[in-house]
């Protein structure tokens, strides 16, 4: 059988044609294989991000639970002890020419944290007789040898040199807890 150049003709129109008419029944499939394509390429990409910071979760956590010194900073705590624990100190820390005198001792509810620790506000209120007793209660709410670990957010006190015998500082305390 011998092709002439009209059949040529008609068989490269009739292979453009059937390409068209693949194309338009297909075309739909087609973008749909490519944005599906694309969706398991950027979920792929997230996986291997989440699997990244999962692995480093581990690892702190790893850490956290052979550091035994997070221990101390987390105790088991009741508000009877608390206060003991203030006026234990301002009974024993007296003598002739200092005085504190703790006014109120408020608590807070408790909270968690950003780091998930629960977390205890605490506002004491105190009446130093001047700026050395109260740095000496400050030493004291947050020494590193005492029984609890108490941290000082932001603390202010009334600087006047005009007061001789005594201030009244509200000193915001923060505690971490189990």
């Amino acid at each position: 059988m011998k092709i002439n150049n009209q059949n040529k003709l008609l068989f490269y129109f009739l292979i453009l044609v059937s390409l068209f008419i693949l194309f338009t029944f297909t075309k739909g499939s087609y973008f749909s294989i490519l944005n599906n394509l694309d969706a398991l390429e950027i979920k792929e990409n997230e996986y291997t991000k989440k699997v990244q910071i999962l692995q480093e979760i581990e690892k702190i956590s790893k850490n956290i639970s052979n550091e035994t010194d997070i221990k101390k900073y987390v105790n088991e705590v009741k508000e009877d002890e608390l206060i003991d624990y203030f006026y234990n100190y301002v009974a024993t820390s007296r003598s002739w020419s200092w005085f504190t005198v703790i006014d109120s001792i408020n608590f807070d509810k408790w909270s968690k944290n950003e780091y998930w620790f629960n977390e205890w506000r605490i506002n004491l209120v105190i009446t130093v007789s001047d700026e050395q007793e109260m740095f000496r209660m400050i030493d004291f709410i947050t020494s590193a040898e005492s029984k609890y670990k108490f941290f000082i957010d932001n603390f202010s006190f009334p600087n006047d040199m005009s007061i001789v015998w005594s201030l009244q500082v509200n000193i915001p305390i923060k505690m971490f807890y189990k």
